[in-house]
């Protein structure tokens, strides 16, 4: 099962499967990241890999003249979203190569699936290029806790998250692929440095659940302006 027929198969669990893992605290950190935008007015927001449509419903809020357009690869996962969300675009197409123009929109966010792309640099490389002067990005995502809540943490991601998934979808193949997607997805510090090479400058960050959850903040600085 490839990731597309993945997050197909557990659209309509989706949720659900948030809330058993993340003991209901998804949305917590998906609501005090949208409020950690400083961006007066956008017009346009692109928010990437949106899913059922979670982050695009707190966009609408905070910026509720703004035009919203949320892209994902699952179909399924966008049948949900335009159900919720009439009002907002959703356009089902493969984030490495976006189906928009040069500075596009004047906030980009991704929330929990930055972790699930083939090619990291490229993804960041097309948020640069869609994003305005100046322009706003946005990654919520799983972090690297230290060492001593690990030892914690660790066990609850391996052992409690694919029974609570299971719990919640019916089988546990899909959580196996989430716990083990974060084995091998950058450091938050790793992440700043890989944003500052494509021209994202991290402005703020936040972690939480000691550092188990990260939330980077950047904002595009043209190539001339690093020279």
């Amino acid at each position: 099962m490839n990731k597309k027929e993945l997050f197909n198969s557990i659209a309509k669990n989706y949720d659900r499967i948030n809330d058993a893992i993340s003991l209901y605290n998804h949305r917590f950190f998906r609501k005090k990241a949208i409020n950690r935008i400083d961006k007066n007015s956008p017009k346009k927001i692109l928010d990437l890999c949106c899913g059922t449509g979670d982050i695009c419903r707190l966009l609408s809020k905070k910026y509720p003249d703004a035009k919203i357009i949320g892209v994902d690869f699952s179909a399924n996962m966008l049948e949900i979203a335009r159900k919720r969300l009439p009002d907002i675009e959703f356009i089902e197409h493969d984030i490495h190569i976006l189906p928009f123009c040069n500075e596009t929109f004047d906030i980009c966010t991704i929330s929990f699936g930055l972790r699930n792309v083939d090619d990291l640099q490229k993804v960041i490389k097309e948020i640069h290029r869609v994003l305005k002067p100046d322009g706003i990005f946005l990654n919520l995502d799983l972090g690297k806790p230290n060492k001593f809540w690990n030892i914690f943490l660790k066990p609850y991601m391996y052992v409690i998250v694919p029974i609570l998934g299971k719990f919640a979808n019916g089988s546990g193949l899909p959580l196996k692929y989430f716990v083990h997607s974060n084995e091998t997805f950058p450091a938050p510090d790793k992440l700043k440095e890989i944003y500052s090479d494509f021209g994202l400058i991290q402005i703020q960050r936040f972690d939480y659940l000691f550092g188990q959850i990260s939330c980077q903040i950047c904002k595009k600085i043209m190539k001339n302006a690093l020279e």
